[in-house]
C-alpha cells in the first residue's frame, strides 16, 4: 500500500513510512512517520494488514533458513523484526512462533558452546 505525507507530498510504500503508534487506543488508525518530512501521518491499519502478514511470512521463511543454516544471529535478528511487525498484526500464533523459535537458536548456541 502507498503512503502520500500530507505536509511534504512524499509518495511511498507502507514500509518506508515508520510506525509510531496506534491514533486511538482501539481501532485501525496508526500513525506512521514521513520519511522526507518526519510529519505524522494517519494510516489505516486494515488496508496494510495483508502487506504485514506477507511480510511476516516471509520473514519466518528467513527464520526457518538462519536456523537450518545455523546463523543465531541473523535468527534473531529476524525474530527482533518479526516481534515488531506482530505489533500492528497482534496474532497469539507470531508471538508463539518467536517463542519457539527463540528456544531454538539458544539451543543452538549453547550446542555450539559446549566442548564435544
Amino acid at each position: 500500500m502507498d503512503i502520500t505525507c500530507d505536509r511534504c507530498g512524499y509518495e511511498g510504500s507502507g514500509e518506508e513510512f515508520r510506525h509510531i503508534g496506534n491514533a486511538m487506543c482501539c481501532g485501525p488508525l496508526t500513525f506512521r512517520e514521513c520519511p522526507s518530512c518526519r510529519n505524522p501521518v494517519i494510516c489505516d491499519r486494515q488496508e496494510m494488514r495483508e502487506e504485514i502478514e506477507d511480510t511476516a511470512r516471509e520473514i519466518s521463511h528467513r527464520v526457518e533458513a538462519a536456523i537450518a543454516g545455523k546463523d543465531t544471529i541473523q535468527a534473531r535478528d529476524l525474530l527482533k523484526e518479526l516481534s515488531f511487525l506482530n505489533q500492528c498484526l497482534n496474532l497469539d500464533a507470531i508471538n508463539d512462533y518467536v517463542r519457539e523459535k527463540k528456544r531454538q537458536v539458544n539451543r543452538i548456541d549453547r550446542a555450539a558452546a559446549s566442548p564435544s
